[in-house]
């Protein structure tokens, strides 16, 4: 309840600020900051009482979706205010040093506050539905001509109750990747958010999804249950059983600590999966030596693994695999526009795109579904594409 009432207390200060200047005034600009606040207002309080009376399971998928509605609420509302404050009480500050009588911050905020929707509402209705297609060329040392072209469909991070609103993006994307007729399909996690509800019948959609040699899939630390508001070891157990079910009715085969060794264009390839679990910054890994350590050192191997920040301590297992595919960042679900910056390069130190070490390649990917909150900002969702070549 203190995140609702840090949001009422939000609300209530924007209307405070935006209208203590605006009274008097009876144009335009008046006319829209009052419509655009009242909508603003009015889908706050509706979803507001929708999630606080809302009686059913919480991971169902139209619940878990509102709770990232409100989360761009959230977002709108705290952000806009903070910045509303920090300009007023700039404003006045200027002012008073220039010895003027301060003024203009009403007109100041209300188009400050109007931006503020537009930016938010972009992130919501179109940014995080964009769907962009990346295309990665990896040149590998010593690579087995037979593999010399060899395409690998990548996509994580669905969380998808987040697709409630949109599962005919979701369905489009799914064939889209069929029709790059990729040799091996990987999802490295985080299929849900909250609990395996979520799923309802989504699973139809992901097997659209199709790759020539598989579809392989490890779980992420959301898929372990942890998020769910009463977790408990019986919840999460259950709930465990109930995501791999979903997982491989959705055409995947699950990598729990588990490796295949596949023969594909006449060679050998290993794909290899380690589970990463736990809540928050408490984040665990699987065991990498008995992944790994049985695959040949002549084996090309492909190790999903949802967190990178774990990728270089798959070395315990006395070798690094030649491609490592991960995900988990979000990229922030927000970049700096123009750039190729994220504040995930604040918290992860490979948050993004491809990296080398010793001939060992990783691969991130921003994911393609949303947490927290239903929007992202100059970081659109992604299907990577890469095709490994030799060096």
């Amino acid at each position: 309840m203190l995140f609702y009432l840090i949001l009422l207390i939000a609300d209530l200060f924007l209307w405070f600020i935006l209208l203590k200047e605006l009274r008097e005034r009876n144009g335009i600009l008046r006319i829209a900051v009052l419509l655009v606040k009242t909508t603003v207002s009015a889908i706050f309080i509706f979803l507001f009482f929708r999630i606080i009376l809302y009686r059913g399971e919480f991971a169902d998928p139209a619940n878990a979706f509102r709770q990232i509605q409100m989360g761009v609420i959230g977002l709108l509302l705290v952000a806009s205010a903070s910045t509303c404050l920090v300009l007023t009480l700039a404003i006045r500050l200027v002012s008073r040093l220039m010895g003027r009588k301060y003024g203009g911050t009403g007109t100041a905020n209300s188009i400050l506050f109007v931006l503020f929707v537009l930016l938010v509402a972009d992130g919501y209705f179109r940014q995080r539905l964009d769907i962009r297609t990346v295309r990665q060329e990896l040149k590998v040392e010593g690579l087995d001509p037979a593999l010399e072209g060899m395409k690998i469909a990548l996509i994580s991070d669905l969380h998808i109750s987040s697709w409630h609103d949109s599962y005919g993006k979701l369905d489009r994307a799914m064939r889209s990747i069929s029709e790059e007729q990729p040799d091996i399909l990987v999802n490295t996690g985080d299929f849900i958010t909250f609990g395996w509800q979520e799923f309802g019948g989504s699973d139809t959609i992901l097997r659209k999804a199709r790759a020539i040699a598989g579809a392989f899939a490890v779980e992420g630390n959301h898929d372990d249950g942890t998020y769910y508001p009463e977790y408990n070891e019986e919840y999460g157990e259950a709930s465990r059983e109930m995501v791999s079910q979903k997982i491989e009715a959705s055409g995947y085969s699950l990598l729990r600590d588990t490796a295949v060794i596949l023969n594909h264009r006449g060679t050998a390839i290993a794909v290899a999966g380690v589970f990463t679990h736990g809540h928050r910054m408490d984040i665990t890994y699987g065991n990498f030596e008995k992944v790994l350590s049985p695959i040949p050192d002549s084996v090309f191997t492909i190790l999903l693994l949802h967190d990178p920040a774990g990728w270089l301590l798959s070395s315990i297992s006395g070798r690094l695999p030649d491609l490592t595919m991960s995900g988990h960042t979000h990229g922030f679900q927000a970049g700096l526009p123009g750039t190729k910056w994220s504040p995930s390069a604040l918290t992860h130190e490979r948050w993004n795109g491809l990296h080398e070490f010793q001939g060992s390649y990783l691969y991130v990917t921003t994911g393609m579904g949303t947490i927290g909150m239903a929007a992202r900002f100059f970081m659109p969702p992604e299907i990577v594409i890469l095709t490994v070549t030799a060096r």
